[in-house]
């Protein structure tokens, strides 16, 4: 395939509602899950802690893909929301969970949603992954981010 400089915005809002679809279903299974009644919910909230982790984990990694063939605009080094997805799905493959350095987008921390440095953990919550889901949809539909 070759690399994309624009997609449909038919595709960019299935893509989103997939994702908002994934987000509703671990927050509805979640919550559910902390109104099973039981009295020691100490267990059960560690477990959806790792969950959530895993979860948006590999959901920034699905998000990457649904656009994997975007094109960068050659030398920006501005830092945007497709750079900073690309940068943390490609650390979560190749990288065990660690922010890399890439030798082709210099993040800057000060300036992506999220913060994160190369060497920092990503785990990532339900509000961070909606946070920087957010930011890059606005990002692929050419719209101003409003978000750090």
């Amino acid at each position: 395939m070759l690399g994309m400089r624009e997609y449909e915005p038919d595709y960019v809002d299935a893509c989103r509602s997939r994702v908002e679809t994934q987000v509703a279903m671990f927050r509805e299974v979640a919550q559910a899950s902390r109104d099973h009644g039981d009295a020691d919910v100490s267990a059960l909230e560690g477990a959806l802690e790792s969950l959530e982790y895993e979860y948006f984990n590999n959901m920034l990694i699905v998000l990457d893909a649904f656009f994997v063939h975007r094109v960068r605009p050659g030398k920006d080094t501005s830092t945007n929301a497709l750079d900073e997805v690309r940068v943390l799905a490609r650390s979560l493959m190749e990288n065990g969970g660690t922010v890399m350095a890439d030798p082709e987008i210099a993040l800057d921390p000060e300036r992506t949603v999220l913060g994160l440095s190369v060497g920092d953990p990503i785990t990532l919550t339900a509000h961070q992954f909606r946070r920087l889901s957010d930011a890059f949809f606005r990002a692929i539909q050419g719209k101003p981010s409003g978000d750090r």
